[in-house]
């Protein structure tokens, strides 16, 4: 194995402050909204059991991951974990206190944090192109913008409202992962117009590590827990 750095000092630095705003603007929407505050608690653990339910039965299929066991258990857990999150997330919705505002407010918390997560690591991490770095910064703050501005929205919103704000994040979260994937790419000098670079994104964000050899080939390691 050809050795490298695990991870540059600039990301671990960018982690920090990203970890450190995360904790104190939690801590602000958890006094702001007080539902979302009892809800959240439950919400996004079901969120990253549904995520992860995702991963489970994309890497089970991974031809990289031949070397794990029984992949039908993998992919049928992996089932069971979506299953029961979207179950349990279907019937707290379906509770008379949660209105359309709570889920909102639910969505753009973690939205902005995602905002936020993208102009800091602009900023801070320099190996990444300064053309990405600029780009990202930009929709980090479009991001933030959006998410301030449903949470700024009436107590009880009108259905065409909430159906705004959803595709307001919907959309914002397809261009966030586009411009975080040509940002992380960039460190190696792929571009996302090929989609099998694309692919590559995913094995940077998943638990694969990525470097470059003395002859300029990309090397894939997997990190052994």
């Amino acid at each position: 194995m050809v050795p490298y750095h695990l991870v540059n000092k600039d990301k671990i630095r960018a982690d920090t402050y990203i970890l450190g705003i995360l904790v104190i603007f939690y801590l602000i929407f958890v006094l702001t909204f007080k539902i979302e505050a009892i809800f959240n608690i439950i919400v996004y653990p079901l969120v990253a059991l549904s995520i992860q339910g995702f991963l489970k039965i994309i890497s089970s299929l991974n031809k990289r991951n031949r070397e794990r066991g029984n992949k039908f258990n993998q992919i049928l857990l992996g089932i069971i974990y979506i299953f029961f999150s979207l179950w349990f997330l279907g019937y707290l919705i379906s509770f008379p206190n949660i209105t359309s505002k709570t889920l909102i407010n639910l969505i753009a918390f973690p939205m902005v944090i995602v905002g936020i997560a993208g102009i800091i690591k602009s900023i801070i991490i320099k190996i990444y192109s300064l053309k990405y770095r600029i780009i990202n910064s930009i929709i980090g703050g479009i991001t933030i913008g959006i998410c301030m501005m449903a949470f700024t929205s009436p107590i009880i919103l009108p259905t065409s409202i909430f159906l705004f704000h959803i595709i307001a994040f919907s959309i914002v979260l397809i261009i966030n992962v586009l411009g975080r994937a040509a940002l992380y790419l960039s460190e190696f000098g792929l571009s996302l117009v090929s989609i099998r670079n694309f692919k590559v994104f995913f094995y940077i964000i998943s638990d694969y590590l990525l470097q470059v050899d003395s002859n300029g080939n990309l090397i894939l390691d997997k990190i052994k827990y």
